[in-house]
């Protein structure tokens, strides 16, 4: 039974008033039921509610179509008319979550269908893939496929039936194609080279990754063969990447040994932040400091008063300080981009995280720094810095704890950044935990 047909014996249903605990839906349906029993009155069904009950039809559960006529039912003769408004409904809940999980099985298809060229029986060129969703989707999920490979030739097979484009129309069938298609690719292996080469151990996330790419759909991918051994080898190639020399970034070569002055900073606009800002906001501290501390950007109090670390998360950077026993006016404070970047909310200035084109832009001026300076240690206080300084988007908890060779001769030490531990749901217990730990660290670098 498809949508179509269950459609109209529930309409039929509907018309003879049966309640749904009267009709089992089974392999005897569809069948007439006697004219007098007919009422000529056709309920008026919602039009959300139809386009709910079509997705779920193309849930794998036999179960679903009882269900979807006692939604109906009661939303046309059991009183119930915003029905759908109420999702603490169990069978409105129920409903939802079978929907959602439609959508994401299309939504999966999009992402793991593999074409491989080949040939058809005629010898004619044709792209075919095999896919095994967990619902019938397969007429939902190949408009998709349509607009994005109208001047080729494919085929898509499934457990359930086939989906063809022949360059002007659509064929979905219920059953597989009987014509089979040679599936050697060449490009295959090319694609596998390529998965491999663009494979960052550092960002693996393998609880992420079983999430969004089931084993169920592994099979057919062929990049899927080379993914255990790629995760098996990614934390000793992490580790093999903490222990290396940080590249700079592609950017550093704008770096002049000379220094400019101050004002020059001040007449910077090579990005847009300096619209919006009061001012820039230089680094601050011994001209040869032995430790640099690096933030992200000024806030809104640096920005009215000129200085780094002033504000809220200066406070708690002041409080970090004492417990390392690191005396404020012996470092360097600086930030990675210069200007404050913000938005309104109502009366108040709330910070923006930098763009990466603006803290690329702003580079110059912190390699600037680092070469008048010439610091023995540099701490990365929160992403936007590590980027900045390593050129590589690293998750702070993979750096942490970890000296890191810079280019600049310094060593690098990664933490988080002050302002972590006031937006922390838990007062940043953890995060002020671990930034006193690495500022601890970097001083005895330091030394």
């Amino acid at each position: 039974m498809d949508f179509a047909a269950w459609r109209a014996q529930a309409r039929a249903f509907l018309r003879a008033g049966v309640a749904p605990h009267d009709v089992a839906w089974d392999a005897s349906l569809p069948f007439a039921l006697p004219q007098t029993q007919m009422n000529t009155e056709v309920p008026r069904v919602p039009r959300a509610l139809v386009a709910l009950l079509e997705l779920v039809a193309c849930y794998d559960d036999p179960n679903r179509w009882a269900l979807m006529y006692r939604v109906l039912w009661r939303a046309t003769r059991g009183g119930k008319p915003r029905l759908l408004e109420d999702e603490a409904d169990p069978d409105v809940r129920r409903l939802n979550l079978m929907a959602k999980a439609i959508a994401k099985d299309v939504h999966r298809m999009h992402a793991f269908v593999r074409f491989r060229e080949g040939r058809d029986a005629d010898g004619a060129p044709l792209y075919a893939a095999w896919f095994e969703p967990q619902h019938d989707v397969l007429a939902k999920a190949a408009p998709f496929f349509v607009e994005r490979l109208r001047e080729a030739r494919w085929l898509i097979v499934t457990p359930r039936g086939a989906a063809r484009w022949d360059g002007a129309r659509l064929e979905v069938r219920s059953t597989p194609p009987d014509e089979a298609a040679d599936l050697h690719d060449p490009v295959e292996d090319l694609w596998r080279t390529y998965y491999a080469a663009v494979f960052n151990p550092a960002r693996l996330n393998a609880r992420r990754l079983a999430q969004e790419m089931p084993r169920h759909f592994r099979a057919n991918l062929p990049e899927a063969r080379d993914i255990p051994t790629l995760v098996a080898a990614a934390g000793p190639r992490v580790q093999a990447m903490q222990g290396a020399t940080v590249a700079p970034p592609h950017w550093s070569a704008k770096v002049v040994p000379e220094a400019k002055p101050v004002d020059a900073l001040q007449n910077c606009r090579r990005c847009p932040l300096w619209q919006r800002a009061t001012q820039a906001v230089c680094g601050a501290g011994p001209e040869h400091a032995a430790l640099m501390l690096v933030g992200e950007q000024p806030g809104d109090e640096e920005d009215l008063r000129g200085a780094p670390f002033v504000g809220p998360a200066g406070k708690v950077l002041d409080q970090a300080l004492a417990a390392a026993r690191i005396p404020r006016d012996t470092l360097y404070l600086t930030n990675a981009v210069k200007h404050f970047k913000w938005e309104p909310r109502g009366k108040r200035r709330v910070h923006r995280t930098p763009a990466q084109r603006e803290v690329d832009e702003c580079a110059d001026w912190l390699y600037r720094e680092l070469h008048q300076v010439k610091p023995k240690v540099v701490v990365a206080m929160g992403a936007t810095a590590s980027y900045a300084l390593t050129g590589a988007k690293t998750p702070i908890g993979s750096l942490r704890g970890a000296s890191l060779p810079h280019r600049s001769g310094a060593a690098l030490v990664v933490t988080y950044h002050p302002a972590a531990v006031l937006r922390a749901d838990d007062g940043g217990k953890a995060f002020y935990r671990a930034l006193c730990e690495d500022l601890e660290q970097a001083a005895r670098l330091a030394v």
